[in-house]
């Protein structure tokens, strides 16, 4: 009531000063409404100014005989400084019939005073009534080249791709090894699995004669490529805040091929020539589905299916994988996975679909950004998930990072647009496909 009566005290000091009055209406943000110059032979200007109502029913801020102040939020603050629009600030109180304005840009244009927040008050100066309109028509601009503010103001959660490492293995090891690469070791290790039987574990990197890893490589298992007598350990973490760009370097692939092992224990393969993570087809190739929990309610989403040709329905076309491309980054002494979703086209389940990149590109036309955010939140929670008894989960992540703005879009002015572009690429495509048949 008293911010109502606030709006409708400003709106009768403008109509007395024979300007126009445009209130924003509904829930505003930062802005009550805008004033526009009118002339004295009633010409429109098309000259404005933004203006805000701050009312109160008891004492003014700070108030005194002759002076009172308001002390603005950060959040309005920036709000109003935005942008080329001016802007006033009127303090008001209805009871007493009283307002006060001042120009924010004006007034804040000292940085010690943008500094305090604080609007200083004349009242004999700064009064809002007749005495304001000259003062008010040579703050106006012209509208003839746009005015504009910022963002509205308005609180949103801003959720990203990144998710942060909560652990790493308190240790890492070293040893000499004569292979001079981790393919030449890992094809020594499935060589001899094939004899014995075993589990081959590639969460190792080789550097300049030397194996690196988050296992203990003093066990049974690393002692054909780990050298005896050489095997030491040091803590992760110095490791980790290395600037050196060459040992970071290092630590990154030895992430990487940590992480490709972990995965494996979730049907989560790597692919080398691709450089993503992807689901691995079923035996039988039959479609799979993988159950998750969104940000609201558990979903279900499928990470393998098969796609019938579309001239042919008993002809299988390809097989759909899902996948993401993961980078390690290294931000202010803090460890993220970047999760990138993508597809994997197939034509078996297993070797890569020559129709992969049309498919791809297709789907890419046709995903709006619920669905990419899904398949990130989906993902987040494979990597996050630990299995009691695995002795692969090395490396440790916390829910995906997200922060609060004080400033967004209205979902409704994009979403829409988004929408209406997709449906035009589906009827597009369906078109193509009338055409194929009809040919």
């Amino acid at each position: 009531m008293i911010g109502a009566r606030g709006v409708n005290l400003i709106e009768r000091r403008i109509l007395e000063m024979g300007f126009l009055w445009y209130p924003s209406g509904g829930v505003e943000a930062g802005i009550d409404g805008r004033l526009e110059i009118r002339n004295e032979d009633s010409e429109v200007t098309n000259c404005i100014i933004s203006v805000q109502s701050k009312a109160t029913d008891g004492a003014f801020e700070g108030e005194t005989e002759s002076e009172l102040t308001f002390t603005c939020s950060e959040r309005d603050l920036r709000y109003w400084l935005k942008g080329n629009l001016p802007v006033i600030v009127v303090y008001s109180r209805p009871r007493t019939d009283e307002a006060y304005w001042l120009s924010v840009k004006d007034y804040f244009s000292d940085p010690i005073g943008r500094a305090t927040r604080k609007l200083h008050f004349v009242k004999a100066r700064n009064s809002f009534n007749l005495l304001a309109k000259d003062a008010l028509i040579k703050l106006a601009l012209p509208n003839e080249g746009g005015l504009y503010l910022g963002a509205t103001p308005k609180q949103e959660t801003i959720f990203t791709d990144l998710l942060p490492v909560e652990q790493f293995p308190e240790r890492f090891y070293h040893a000499h090894t004569h292979f001079s690469s981790q393919k030449e070791a890992l094809d020594f290790l499935f060589e001899s699995a094939r004899a014995s039987g075993t589990e081959v574990w590639r969460g190792f990197t080789i550097n300049n004669s030397t194996i690196y890893s988050f296992y203990d490589l003093s066990g049974s298992r690393w002692s054909e490529i780990a050298e005896k007598g050489t095997i030491e350990s040091d803590l992760t973490f110095e490791w980790s805040m290395t600037s050196d760009p060459n040992r970071k370097r290092l630590f990154v692939e030895l992430l990487n091929v940590t992480l490709q092992d972990q995965l494996r224990e979730d049907d989560i393969h790597f692919s080398k020539m691709d450089k993503f993570y992807f689901h691995r087809a079923n035996d039988d190739l039959s479609d799979r589905s993988r159950r998750y929990r969104s940000r609201r309610k558990n979903a279900s989403r499928e990470v393998f299916r098969r796609y019938q040709s579309k001239l042919d329905p008993d002809r299988t076309s390809y097989f759909r994988h899902v996948a993401f491309f993961g980078h390690f980054l290294e931000m202010d002494g803090n460890w993220f996975l970047q999760i990138a979703p993508t597809y994997r086209f197939t034509k078996d389940g297993y070797r890569d679909s020559r129709f992969g990149a049309e498919a791809l590109s297709g789907i890419k036309r046709l995903e709006n950004n619920q669905a990419v955010h899904g398949q990130v939140v989906m993902w987040a929670e494979f990597l996050q998930k630990e299995t009691l008894f695995s002795q692969h989960n090395l490396i440790k992540f916390s829910p995906l990072m997200q922060f609060t703005a004080d400033s967004g879009f209205d979902d409704a002015d994009w979403v829409k647009r988004e929408e209406e572009e997709r449906q035009e690429t589906v009827f597009a495509e369906d078109q193509d496909e009338q055409t194929e048949l009809e040919l």
